[in-house]
């Protein structure tokens, strides 16, 4: 995140803590104020100077609170500073700063850090630690919103990453079916093996890359981006993890089958092996072979039968997982990927020593045991990234319910004064008639704010047409509707145009619903064969659904304006003449949309 776009995060935490640390100190006053000492008196014949009476523990209190009142408006500021800074360059951003000082305003916390300044003023500090629990819990809400933009930003920015990774190891693949087919087809070993040791190069590098982006560092809790699907978190009771050899050289940080099981380093085996006591296992190789807590060789080496010799259990660590050595103890925890990927590396060595001596079918086998490896970390990836997307859909849909359902709420209320104020007007025109319009022109156009920022949401999915469409076409209704009550015109086709938005809220609303409620049922079910890894926003029935209904509402606007034709054959008036203008334009958006549809724009 940039350095501006984290800024208004910091200051909402920094009330936060200062208004915390009030409400503990308020809560610790009562006691403080029993166990203070009276004033001294001065001494006889003593007379001081005229002094301004100190403050005590309550005037204390609310001028900390004052001053915790004071950053937070001017913080509010900042926030409104910066939204219509970016409102050019990220809308999305500048809308959401925008929402927060409503969210602010309708919560009233201007308002409630005057009470809480007011009852700490009289001593009430009963009532104000109340009140400051109360406040506490409107700016965590206050940041939660701020922090959704983080949230949905890391999101994007790790499913960019694995992007990138799947991207690789697929050209990886590809160059190693191709040194596969030139292997099996009789190509000259050296030169093979040249390839083969580039090759694994460049797998060993990618596999250092996700390690460091996407594992946990020793002695963190976290990675570099918080939690997430397949990423390493720190080792669970502070245990302490054995960094991993470098990847450079082949063989490098791997023992040989003859070399001693001792060394303290190497004797330490995953968890799960059943291992005892560090100190456990270090004399001889076969020394306590009766119990397994105490066979500790290399890492995948402690699973063998008691009694197997070091040889053998090196030839079985080796089947399992030719990567095993070089890695933490907290292993299982690691990215699944990036195992494969060092696996596929140590076949690819082996391969390459197998072509330097010309032993084509022993190579050509290490290399088929690569290619698994490698496709298994691209499906790893894969299931990572539907994962991250699946929540990010989630988060899409709910914010975007949430938000036509304040719209619909919103466009009702003014739905109602509209009927209302024609029936008004109808009656007895006035001026105060016109100044109610202008009101409800007012709201209108929060609602298309409103609508503004849902399709903000939309476009920067970037996988819906459909909706998209809808929400465009509703917010032009919207501007519509603002105008017309702005020139006090409140009469049937201001009523029907609002019935339209109604209409087209309720059945965006519904369609939403059904999706979330179908996403929900499917949570920890396998996807859906021919699903793609990265899933659209809402699937192509719900598409065309929406489709079907933006071609039914030009369809009964186009019988009204019919009827307001009559027997002409040819609109004569100009608001008649601009509106099927409009209806034009939107059947030609809807055709476009539905060939959009067809040729796969939304995925």
């Amino acid at each position: 995140m940039t350095r501006s776009g984290s800024g208004h995060f910091a200051l909402v935490m920094g009330a936060m803590v200062v208004a915390a640390s009030v409400r503990a100190w308020g809560a610790e006053a009562p006691a403080a104020e029993k166990t203070a000492l009276p004033p001294e008196k001065p001494a006889a014949g003593k007379v001081d100077a005229p002094n301004k009476p100190e403050a005590g523990p309550a005037d204390r209190l609310a001028a900390e609170q004052q001053q915790v009142a004071d950053r937070y408006r001017r913080l509010e500021e900042v926030l409104l500073r910066m939204a219509e800074v970016s409102r050019m360059t990220d809308p999305r951003r500048a809308a959401l700063l925008r929402q927060a000082v409503d969210e602010s305003k309708q919560r009233l916390i201007g308002v409630q850090f005057e009470r809480l300044v007011e009852l700490l003023q009289k001593d009430q500090l009963a009532p104000a630690i109340a009140g400051q629990g109360d406040l506490d819990g409107d700016l965590r809400a206050i940041l939660q919103l701020l922090l959704t933009e983080s949230r949905s930003e890391r999101n994007r920015s790790e499913q960019a990453r694995l992007r990138d990774y799947i991207k690789k190891i697929a050209e990886i693949i590809n160059q190693q079916q191709s040194i596969l087919g030139r292997t099996a087809g009789g190509g000259e070993p050296k030169g093979l093996a040249d390839e083969q040791n580039r090759l694994a190069n460049r797998t060993g590098e990618l596999a250092k890359t996700i390690k460091e982006n996407e594992e946990a560092k020793p002695g963190s809790a976290k990675g570099n981006d918080g939690s997430k699907p397949g990423q390493t978190k720190g080792a669970p009771g502070g245990a302490k993890e054995t960094p991993e050899p470098k990847q450079g050289k082949p063989g490098e940080g791997q023992r040989k089958p003859g070399e001693a099981q001792g060394k303290p380093t190497e004797a330490q085996g995953k968890p799960s092996e059943g291992q005892g006591k560090p100190n456990e296992g270090q004399g001889k190789p076969n020394e306590g072979q009766g119990k397994p807590s105490q066979s500790r060789g290399k890492p995948a080496q402690g699973q063998g039968k008691p009694g197997q010799t070091p040889s053998k259990e090196q030839s079985q660590g080796d089947e399992k997982d030719p990567s095993e050595g070089s890695g933490p103890p907290q292993e299982d925890q690691a990215n699944p990927a990036r195992k494969r990927l060092e696996a596929a590396r140590q076949r690819m060595r082996e391969a390459e020593e197998k072509l330097r001596k010309a032993q084509r079918e022993g190579a050509k086998e290490e290399q088929e045991k690569a290619l698994e490896e490698l496709k298994q970390a691209k499906a790893d990836l894969e299931k990572i990234l539907r994962q991250l997307r699946e929540e990010e859909i989630e988060h899409v849909l709910t914010a975007l319910e949430a938000r036509l359902a304040k719209m619909l709420q919103m466009q009702r209320a003014v739905y109602d004064a509209t009927v209302r104020l024609e029936d008004a007007m109808k009656k007895s025109p006035g001026r105060e008639h016109e100044v109610e319009a202008g009101r409800l022109s007012t709201r209108e156009a929060e609602i298309g704010l409103e609508a503004e920022r849902a399709l903000n949401l939309l476009k920067e999915d970037g996988t819906s047409v459909a909706f998209a469409e809808a929400l465009e076409q509703m917010r032009a209704d919207i501007q519509q509707v603002d105008d017309r009550l702005k020139a006090a015109k409140v009469d049937e086709t201001t009523r029907s145009i609002e019935e339209d938005i109604i209409a087209a809220l309720e059945e965006m609303i519904q369609a939403l619903q059904k999706e979330i409620q179908k996403r929900e049922r499917r949570k920890g079910q396998a996807p859906p064969p021919g699903e793609p890894q990265d899933p659209p926003l809402v699937d192509v029935l719900a598409e065309l659904k929406m489709i079907r209904a933006l071609q039914m509402r030009v369809n009964t606007r186009t019988a009204r304006y019919s009827k307001l034709l009559g027997d002409r054959e040819q609109a004569e008036h100009p608001d008649l003449i601009e509106a099927l203008k409009r209806l034009a334009e939107r059947q030609r958006r809807i055709y476009k949309i539905t060939r959009d549809l067809e040729m796969g724009k939304n995925q």
